[in-house]
């Protein structure tokens, strides 16, 4: 009984011995799998680029420039010539000046509300029957204004509110006649007068409603273009040089308007205004999410003028430009020499590096904090190594007591004779 109880003790613990064994070669293989994520993680140290920071040195040039009297000119590049016998380099220089220019700007949900607009126009085609008179407009007999007749009246008053020098006049100097269009007009004997005398004449002018036309664009209201403001007609030039294939160039000048926004002049056309404002998707709000309006300005703007000439440059013994002459003068003008550092690039690329920096620290500190966990990891399974290393050291031991034992059983049962 004692040796079977050996023998089931014996095999007991070599099953024992060979699960830490197993498990001894499990921990082995972790911590070779962790040595391969060192060494992976090791080599994305080594593919880290460490950024360099910028060098003003490298954002610096040598600038020539020089005063012609009306601009400062600053040289952008010299060539050398070889085949000119007069002339020995080919000069690129710019100068910035003031250039008025037209500009066309879209304004999103501009509110251009139509309404009822008195409006004041020269008259054309007048012509006077001393006998009777008596005048015409376009072919329309013109009569003296009646303010007991409700409807002359009414419209009289609606247009007397936009232009009350109108309603300063006499009443016996004022005069009405209706347009093939059924549109009443109102006018003075002084402007017919004027227009009969030196057709057409600026101030020989008629009075109208027109209805459904732009009055406004948001809250700024909207003028007819008055092509006798010099300022205005210079600006509504330009704007039809700039953008001769518009709208608004191929517009007529009594369809042209303005509009005061924020100390700048607007221009728009009839044609553009109108479409803005039928575009509210909903009727009953007629001035809200409108599309864009396409609208003109005209300003000086600080334009950059660039020109290439020949020219002759002396220098001195160290190759130094000092002077220079153009081709199409005879004035020598004194060259400055500069050093020139282009701060916005020299800033753009400290921010860049920067960045850079901080993508570089922070994938750092991800290769740390990988390292160390894998460090721990390693130290853990060492530890649980060197447990199951004497816990096979104990088990040998054991076995080996158990052994003896068995064999003095065997001794002590199966041995007859010394």
């Amino acid at each position: 009984m004692g040796m079977a109880a050996s023998q089931a003790r014996y095999l007991g613990l070599t099953a024992r011995k060979t699960n830490v064994e197993y498990e001894g070669q499990q921990v082995n293989q972790a911590r070779t799998a962790l040595a391969n994520q060192s060494a992976n993680t090791f080599n994305e140290l080594l593919a880290l680029e460490v950024p360099t920071a910028p060098s003003t040195q490298d954002y610096t040039t040598l600038q020539y420039s020089y005063e012609d009297g009306a601009n400062s000119e600053v040289i952008t590049s010299m060539t050398e010539l070889s085949d000119d016998p007069n002339y020995n380099y080919l000069v690129t220089h710019y100068h910035y000046s003031d250039v008025f220019t037209g500009v066309q700007n879209t304004k999103p949900n501009p509110q251009v509300n139509l309404g009822t607009k008195a409006v004041q126009n020269s008259m054309t085609n007048v012509t006077y029957d001393d006998q009777n008179d008596t005048y015409t407009v376009d072919n329309q007999p013109v009569t003296a204004y009646d303010p007991l007749n409700t409807e002359q009246k009414e419209m009289f008053d609606r247009i007397s509110q936009e232009y009350p020098d109108l309603a300063k006049e006499d009443v016996s100097n004022i005069f009405t006649y209706t347009d093939a269009n059924d549109v009443m007009h109102f006018t003075t004997r002084t402007d017919l007068e004027n227009a009969v005398a030196n057709p057409p004449v600026a101030g020989a002018n008629e009075y109208h409603v027109v209805n459904e036309t732009p009055t406004y664009v948001g809250n700024c209201e909207l003028k007819a273009y008055d092509a006798n403001d010099p300022e205005l007609k210079a600006a509504y030039e330009e704007i039809c040089k700039q953008f001769p294939d518009s709208a608004f160039a191929n517009a007529p000048q009594d369809e042209i308007y303005t509009y005061e926004y924020q100390g700048r002049t607007y221009f728009a056309c009839e044609e553009d205004l109108r479409d803005a404002a039928i575009s509210a998707p909903d009727i009953s709000k007629p001035t809200e999410n409108q599309n864009s309006l396409t609208q003109y300005y005209a300003e000086n703007i600080k334009t950059k003028i660039e020109r290439q000439e020949k020219a002759f440059i002396d220098v001195d013994e160290n190759g130094r430009p000092y002077s220079i002459r153009y081709e199409n003068s005879t004035a020598t003008l004194s060259l400055n020499t500069e050093t020139i550092t282009d701060e916005d690039a020299y800033n753009d690329a400290m921010n860049q590096y920067n960045y850079d920096m901080q993508v570089y620290e922070k994938a750092l500190a991800d290769i740390n904090a990988k390292t160390e966990q894998i460090q721990e990891q390693d130290r853990t399974l060492e530890l649980r190594l060197r447990q199951l290393d004497t816990e096979q050291e104990a088990l040998q031991t054991e076995m080996e007591a158990v052994q003896k034992v068995i064999e003095k059983n065997i001794e002590s049962t199966f041995k007859t004779f010394e």
